[in-house]
């Protein structure tokens, strides 16, 4: 009997005798978001050629590269923490909101969304607050409405609580700090994560009141405090998924938030930190598109940058100092306003690529989101959507399913190689801080941002809903709106706080703050004091704005 005839010898003959074939695919070229060229297949080939092995890029999980994980197991022994990033209106419309959250197996805690005049250190009762109080997030202005967002939740029983405080990161520890003292709440009982990034707000976001030395050294004073203070908490999640919704590429999102990371701790270790002591309380944070193999290889590379430049840039000797704590959302920005109800594939898809990516903690986004803040039903439907993947699909069962595909390895390794390109590219302009002076990275987002337009618009890049398959809309989905009265609550609860405090208190603790400003000390211990007397988070921001002088932007400044 004669032997099978092999039809494919190699990968250049498999090209040969299929090259018509190959030739005729539905795009004109296939490439990932990055701009990554695509192959129609992958071998072990490719990985030769990268100069890839087993060992040393990808390994087992819970060991060195940390390619696969931190966690042997991966999720067999705790799954990843479902986030619902909420909150709106007056303390007390949040807190309604995250009892609810919580109630429906929401098990990553109490995520805060602040509204801008928070944000940017202004009082709800600001002339330039009053369009903006509680419209993208809840009105925070002193402890009394920290105290009130907390009322019945109890603290030790949650876990987990998480703000994106980036310019105000110190006010909104020392908010946390005081209620876990007023509360007898040990710090060890419920981790407490504020962004406490204020590097990309002046690249991406927008909050920066303050030049960005100085909001540089208010975050790293968070850190310090806390490291010692409240060691079990993260005083810092360095992000970089509102620099991928300003239009960063997968790869410039991962590269930037590492080139931001590495400013803030070279501005720790000028303290004289060291990164074995808070290594492990480090985040990067980072939001989760439509590129289904890139994002999970992002995961995995970011994974193997990072805790590389803690051994040998820092000079971390740990195991410890190199877990730090990755966190992905998945990202509002590709959910469409347009036949809505499809956003729930779109969010199920980017939720799948971080949990095969590895995260620890997902962030979920709802799919009315493009319409406005979301109604419990979305939100309830993102939450039911982790449980379904955690339950039902057996997904969680092995550690890193995809590793070893030829494709994510391929791009895994590709990743590494372009992170690191831009690593180098900023230490020569002198780190992260010279490249924001310099406009570097808003250039190559504002260059993003204005391609992908141009591909969506001539249709090279398809938006199911938007720019192909369009159709009759659906009945509309019912949109949440928040309560018209909230502006005149909070005006009436401030002027409360104001009349009912210590006058003297408030003056003595924002003179304390405004000497340990000007001094250059730690100015945590005297934020905590201010807060503690229910000094308003306009007070301090209008000191900070007084000593450390105003953010101007570089293209307007005289």
């Amino acid at each position: 009997m004669n032997k099978p005839e092999r039809i494919f010898q190699t990968y250049d003959g498999w090209l040969e005798r299929h090259r018509d074939e190959l030739q005729q695919g539905w795009r004109e070229s296939f490439e990932t978001s990055s701009g990554i060229p695509v192959k129609p297949l992958y071998t072990p080939r490719e990985l030769e050629a990268q100069g890839w092995s087993y060992d040393k890029d990808v390994g087992y999980p819970g060991e060195v590269p940390w390619t696969r994980g931190f966690i042997p197991g991966g999720y067999r022994k705790q799954l990843w923490e479902i986030e619902m990033y909420a909150g709106f209106g007056s303390a007390e419309d949040a807190n309604k909101r995250y009892r609810y959250l919580l109630s429906q197996g929401s098990t990553g805690g109490v995520s805060i969304a602040l509204d801008l005049p928070t944000q940017i250190g202004f009082d709800s009762d600001h002339p330039m607050a009053r369009d903006e109080i509680g419209q993208i997030g809840v009105a925070l202005t002193s402890l009394a409405d920290v105290e009130v967002m907390f009322d019945g939740i109890p603290l030790e029983k949650i876990g987990h609580i998480f703000t994106t405080a980036n310019c105000i990161g110190p006010v909104a520890f020392a908010w946390l700090l005081a209620l876990y003292e007023k509360r007898g709440t040990k710090t060890g009982e419920c981790i407490v994560q504020i962004q406490n990034d204020p590097i990309k707000e002046y690249i991406a976001r927008g909050t920066q009141f303050l030049p960005i030395e100085a909001s540089v050294k208010l975050a790293t004073d968070a850190v310090q405090y806390c490291v010692t203070e409240a060691p079990e908490w993260l005083p810092i999640s360095i992000s970089g998924s509102h620099m991928k919704q300003s239009g960063g590429t997968c790869v410039q999102e991962a590269a930037f938030t590492i080139c931001n990371g590495i400013a803030y701790i070279e501005a720790c270790l000028a303290k004289d930190m060291k990164i074995d002591n808070f290594g492990h309380t480090v985040e990067l944070h980072f939001c989760t598109e439509m590129d289904f193999f890139e994002e999970v290889a992002k995961y995995r590379s970011v994974r193997k940058v990072w805790t590389r430049l803690v051994r040998e840039r820092f000079g971390g000797t740990t195991e410890r100092a190199q877990h730090f704590r990755l966190h992905a959302a998945t990202s509002g920005r590709p959910l469409t306003a347009q036949q809505p109800l499809n956003n729930v594939a779109r969010i199920t898809l980017q939720a799948l690529a971080q949990i095969l990516g590895g995260c620890e903690q997902t962030r979920t986004a709802s799919f009315d989101e493009a319409l406005g803040i979301p109604t419990q039903e979305a939100a309830r439907t993102s939450i039911r959507t982790n449980q379904i993947i955690a339950y039902e699909t057996g997904i969680p069962y092995t550690a890193d399913p995809l590793g070893g595909s030829y494709y994510v390895e391929s791009l895994t390794k590709e990743f590494e190689r372009q992170i690191e390109a831009t690593i180098k590219q900023v230490d020569e302009m002198g780190g992260a801080l010279a490249a924001v002076r310099k406009g570097f990275f808003q250039k190559a987002l504002a260059q993003g941002a204005y391609r992908e337009q141009c591909a969506v618009e001539r249709g090279d890049q398809v938006i199911v809903g938007v720019n192909r398959f369009q159709g009759d809309e659906p009945r509309p989905v019912p949109v949440f709106k928040i309560d018209p009265t909230v502006a005149e609550r909070q005006f009436a609860k401030l002027k409360a706080v104001r009349e009912k405090r210590d006058a003297a208190k408030v003056q003595a603790t924002l003179a304390r703050l405004r000497q340990d400003c000007a001094s250059g000390a730690n100015v945590m211990p005297a934020v905590l004091e201010c807060v503690k007397a229910y000094v308003t988070i306009g007070e301090i921001g209008q000191l900070w704005r007084e000593v450390f002088g105003e953010y101007v932007p570089e293209t307007v400044r005289l």
